[in-house]
């Protein structure tokens, strides 16, 4: 599923665009089974359409529909930020501002690669989400599950933004203001869409062709 989903969500699949389920299976050395259940689950995420007899493809998603995910994805995010500026202990907050030093000089630097700045990344976010409900938490992993998993691979030079970001995220962390940390949070996440809607356009990720429509009609 999360090998369909990067491939939808990193433009290599486009809107509109049939999806090869044998390629996918073969791709991943596994059975049609596993995939046509990963294709359901996808479905409901609203990065599949299922057709019967058409099989399936991914959603006809505008620039909109990617902002507007990374927008809801900031307001939970920006709930579990300024929760940590009033709940985070001085370890937390000492484990936070050691992974922004690396983030730092990974981001400035450029001496790690894409794979560990997403690591760096999602250690950051995770320290504030544990400051979080439950619940809270657990539509959070939903949420992050639906944008690109290499996002730094993805949107080239992004790493330089999130340095600035994620400084006014932990400032206002550390100076318990809740309220700042609320909205810098949203505001990173919307700066994150609009960089992935525009690095997705570049890719013709939108430019839906009638060949997507022919390729659908083939497999009625």
């Amino acid at each position: 599923m999360d090998y369909v989903r990067d491939l939808i969500l990193t433009g290599t699949l486009r809107s509109g665009e049939k999806i090869d389920q044998l390629a996918v299976s073969e791709a991943l050395d596994v059975s049609r089974s596993p995939i046509r259940e990963a294709l359901v689950v996808l479905s409901r995420e609203g990065l599949v359409e299922l057709t019967p007899r058409r099989g399936a493809a991914v959603a006809r998603l505008s620039p909109e529909d990617i902002v507007d995910h990374y927008a809801l994805f900031g307001v939970v995010s920006g709930r579990a930020a300024a929760l940590a500026a009033e709940n985070l202990d001085g370890d937390a907050l000492d484990d936070l501002r050691d992974v922004h030093a690396r983030f730092l000089a990974a981001g400035t630097d450029g001496d790690l690669d894409a794979d560990a700045l997403q690591q760096l990344n999602h250690d950051f976010h995770r320290i504030i989400n544990l400051a979080a409900p439950g619940r809270t938490r657990w539509l959070l992993r939903h949420l992050e599950h639906s944008v690109p998993t290499s996002y730094y691979e993805f949107a080239d030079g992004w790493n330089r933004s999130a340095v600035e970001h994620h400084a006014g995220i932990l400032d206002a962390i550390v100076a318990g203001d809740a309220d700042g940390a609320r909205r810098a949070m949203e505001a990173h996440l919307q700066a994150s869409g609009e960089a992935a809607a525009a690095e997705l356009a570049a890719r013709g990720f939108f430019d839906v062709t009638d060949q997507a429509d022919d390729a659908r009609e083939d497999t009625a």
